[in-house]
């Protein structure tokens, strides 16, 4: 073992790149890295019969809403989205968000401190009723329930007098987020309920089969076709990938795709915080290192990536390796799109290593919960 790194390490990006060029240009990469299995795998056991996706955003108490905003803005370079002014029914309010496009914000500011919390997101409305469901059953108080416009929610105490809020999304990621709380009951019927969703994410739950918990809103329960050959490929200098089936076409459950690989083109080590992927290799031999270990896989080898684990993969044949790449759940092919060159006929082959590729990959990796390790 050469050693770990060490988790504190912020590089700057200019180190990342370089990093990233030379791994991607240098055969063997996957064999000269060797990475610390404790330092990054550290035991993490699933949470059975929870099914929160995680916090998502705080409600903190600030005196001056406004004021604590630009500090995030200006230290973190969070994007104000909104707020209220004193006079305000629930007093002065700020919002911000360091993702606009996934989350409508992550950090609610509240002059008045009754309002401090923390909040879980789930995935389908479904969900929320069923959470909502034990939390009744528990006989914990309800606090109040709310259509916030961004989302449904409800709230109530943890056993420390901390306030705990549980929502769904809506979808509705619009500027100049003002705070809404709506009154919600949900135990309305099925076809009520979607009709407080404001326009484009109501029509979503009804092609979805409306709001019973068969389906998500994306119309997952929906069967999906499709042909050969349809989808769209992107290049970078290491790699091809042709999407098979994105988030859109199966309700954000799943993103599948065939990865071409030539010979000593690769991954520099890298760690997902969003996603887990599966590779089932087709053709050719891809030497991966996960977690300190170093795989050799071979066709009809299947190999499981949990996230949160370090790892890079690399073609040590002298052929062309294929492997197929299933994503849970989907979103890391907004990643592709955005950092690679679209593939066009394949004619031309792969692109060469630039520093406007460079650039792409280190502005949208973070958007996307990617992570490059820098250099040992």
């Amino acid at each position: 073992m050469q050693g770990t790194i060490d988790l504190d390490i912020n590089p700057s990006d200019e180190a990342i790149s370089e990093d990233l060029k030379q791994a991607m240009q240098q055969p063997g990469v996957a064999n000269k890295r060797d990475i610390d299995e404790g330092a990054w795998n550290s035991p993490q056991k699933a949470s059975r019969g929870c099914r929160n996706t995680g916090i998502h955003h705080v409600g903190l108490h600030a005196t001056n809403p406004a004021a604590s905003a630009e500090f995030y803005r200006d230290i973190l370079g969070m994007e104000i989205v909104g707020g209220s002014a004193p006079d305000h029914p629930i007093g002065a309010t700020a919002f911000l968000t360091s993702r606009p496009g996934e989350e409508s914000h992550e950090i609610a500011l509240f002059a008045n401190p009754a309002f401090a919390h923390v909040a879980f997101k789930v995935s389908s409305l479904a969900e929320l009723r069923s959470l909502y469901a034990r939390v009744v059953e528990r006989n914990i108080p309800i606090k109040f329930l709310a259509n916030h416009g961004v989302s449904f929610a409800f709230y109530f105490d943890d056993p420390d007098g901390n306030i705990v809020e549980v929502y769904w999304p809506t979808g509705e990621l619009g500027r100049n987020l003002q705070p809404q709380l709506e009154p919600l009951d949900l135990s309305q019927p099925d076809d009520v309920l979607p009709e407080r969703i404001p326009g484009p994410r109501a029509q979503a739950v009804a092609a979805a089969g409306g709001a019973n918990g068969t389906a998500t809103l994306s119309g997952r329960s929906q069967f999906k076709y499709v042909p050969a050959g349809t989808g769209p490929a992107y290049r970078s200098p290491a790699d091809q990938i042709t999407f098979l089936m994105t988030g859109e076409q199966t309700g954000g459950a799943f993103f599948m795709a065939e990865v071409s690989v030539p010979p000593g083109g690769g991954t520099p080590p890298h760690i997902h915080r969003r996603e887990e992927e599966t590779f089932y290799i087709q053709q050719g031999t891809v030497t991966l290192q996960v977690g300190g270990k170093t795989l050799n896989a071979s066709p009809g080898d299947f190999v499981h990536l949990p996230r949160g684990i370090v790892h890079c993969f690399q073609n040590t044949g002298n052929a062309d390796a294929k492997f197929l790449m299933v994503v849970t759940p989907a979103g890391l092919e907004k990643f592709f799109e955005e950092a690679f060159d679209p593939a066009g006929d394949g004619s031309a082959g792969l692109p060469p290593m630039t520093e406007a590729f460079l650039g792409r990959v280190l502005a949208a990796a973070p958007k996307y919960g990617v992570e490059f390790l820098p250099p040992q």
